[in-house]
């Protein structure tokens, strides 16, 4: 975590991460908005305004990540029909 926050915010490769995710994950509707969410705050922004804008997108990104893998492993849980 502590490398990550020196080097610079890459938001093409957050933007790049999310949409595969979402393609990953379609038919999850609780995943495709968690990252839709995500995604809504990056879209506009070509960089962060300041290292304290770039720290709240990684603890958003960070944040939305650990909210997918917790709703993927209950879907996964779920018995197959």
């Amino acid at each position: 975590m502590e490398r990550q926050s020196k080097e610079a915010l890459d938001l093409i490769e957050l933007r790049r991460e999310i949409s595969v995710l979402r393609s990953r994950y379609s038919d999850n509707v609780r995943v495709t908005h968690l990252l839709n969410k995500l995604m809504i705050k990056l879209a506009y922004l070509t960089e962060p305004e300041n290292a304290a804008h770039a720290e709240r997108l990684r603890e958003a990104h960070e944040r939305t990540m650990a909210l997918v893998e917790k709703a993927v492993a209950r879907n996964e849980r779920k018995p197959s029909r």
